[in-house]
């Protein structure tokens, strides 16, 4: 299987490079890296589910927003999200994201704390889109 991401060095911090086909599916693989930097997804079956929408004025805005959100989610909700179904269209999404309870599960790389604008990139690149972001840990 290829991997959905890449894994991006940084001196302090840890990020990811993915891409898409679409803006909706890059943001679905940025979604993926961020949550398989922290557990191996691998071993996680999707037990319970969440859905929400965001709107944002440019397409680096809707990464980050949609990313923030679903860090949110899975620190008050005690969940880890493994599924990602994003629709976007006009800088708003629709995220579909499925999970399960953080409980058990042991970390395998540091606690992300916040999604960062440093050397952020999510544009259009080729026949798809290319996403390079960086996570506070």
């Amino acid at each position: 299987m290829t991997r959905r991401y890449e894994i991006v060095e940084h001196t302090a911090d840890t990020g990811i490079e993915t891409g898409g086909d679409t803006l909706a599916h890059a943001i679905g693989n940025a979604a993926f890296g961020m949550f398989d930097l922290m557990y191996d997804l691998s071993s996680v079956s999707a037990e319970t589910s969440v859905t929400f929408k965001v709107a944002a004025i440019s397409p680096p805005e809707l990464l980050v927003d949609v990313l923030s959100e679903l860090l949110l989610r899975s620190e008050t909700d005690d969940l880890v999200f493994t599924e990602f179904r994003v629709r976007a269209a006009e800088m708003h999404a629709t995220v579909d994201a499925a999970g399960a309870p953080i409980h058990g599960l042991e970390l395998r790389g540091p606690p992300i704390k916040a999604i960062t604008y440093h050397d952020l990139r999510c544009a259009p690149a080729g026949d798809g889109w290319e996403i390079r972001v960086i996570f506070d840990v």
